[in-house]
């Protein structure tokens, strides 16, 4: 079976309220397997997706377009962290929701206080994880 059809039969499971194309995420990771299983699972749903392999790249498309609707970011990258890129992003799109991905939550310890519209998602996870955190993080849900 090919990554499509694995990542497509698994989303069918039991995860209501397709969303429209008009709903656009921001992917980004500097580990490209990663960023093209998540790029793959969250467009197959019908989002549009823009992908970054790090923080400059996701600053550069974020300036140059007009609307993101979720940050969806690694924490651990070689240029920046994901926490520097939040505050770099949310200077250009100040009320987008974050999803903060990592394999380390203790290194958020303490630095994630007092920011709005954040979550966070433990690694590893399963794609319908992530597409559950992704929903939850668009309709502001904790």
């Amino acid at each position: 079976m090919n990554p499509t059809t694995l990542v497509q039969s698994e989303l069918a499971l039991d995860i209501p309220g397709q969303p429209g194309a008009a709903t656009t995420l921001l992917v980004v990771d500097d580990e490209a397997a990663v960023r093209e299983l998540e790029v793959l699972a969250l467009a197959g749903l019908g989002y549009k997706v823009l992908s970054a392999a790090g923080p400059v790249e996701a600053l550069l498309q974020a300036a140059v377009t007009p609307t993101i609707d979720l940050l969806l970011t690694d924490y651990s990258m070689p240029q920046a962290d994901g926490l520097e890129l939040t505050h770099w992003f949310r200077a250009v799109h100040p009320k987008t929701p974050v999803l903060m991905v990592s394999g380390s939550l203790e290194a958020l310890n303490g630095r994630i206080a007092g920011l709005e519209r954040f979550e966070v998602l433990a690694k590893p996870f399963k794609v319908q994880e992530l597409v559950q955190k992704v929903r939850a993080s668009l309709n502001g849900a904790p």
